[in-house]
């Protein structure tokens, strides 16, 4: 039980790191990460990048509010809330018609189920001590 902890712990923290790295280059307009698709980078560049920027500060507060408070149910909300936000963006592209980067969708599922196994299992653990 102790190394799939770790495990989790290690997995948590990458999808951490990813998440910030790529809403960092998403804002700065960096191709790092997602394809420059002139379309979502055009007209509409500063929704896309203020979701971003706004994705990336409830990453930090979720993730303080978790190292500060010993509160894994913060870290598997923040998990479904980016599971959820696939959708969102999914809707948000088919109502201004635009194609956008499947790789948003990826992150977002692999950071989403990172929060939501690893906040998930350490409300468990926490419920039974």
């Amino acid at each position: 039980m102790n190394l799939l902890q770790l495990l989790l712990q290690i997995n948590l923290n990458v999808a951490v790191i990813l998440l910030l790295i790529s809403g960092a280059a998403t804002i700065f307009g960096n191709t790092l990460f997602f394809e420059d698709n002139s379309d979502l980078y055009g007209p509409l560049a500063n929704n896309m990048r203020l979701m971003m920027f706004y994705l990336c500060l409830i990453q930090i507060a979720a993730y303080s509010f978790y190292k500060l408070s010993n509160s894994p149910e913060a870290l598997a909300a923040l998990g479904i809330f980016l599971l959820l936000l696939i959708g969102s963006l999914e809707f948000y592209c088919s109502i201004n018609q635009i194609e956008i980067d499947e790789n948003y969708s990826k992150l977002f599922i692999y950071s989403g189920l990172s929060h939501l196994l690893y906040g998930g299992c350490a409300a468990m653990r926490h419920q039974e001590n």
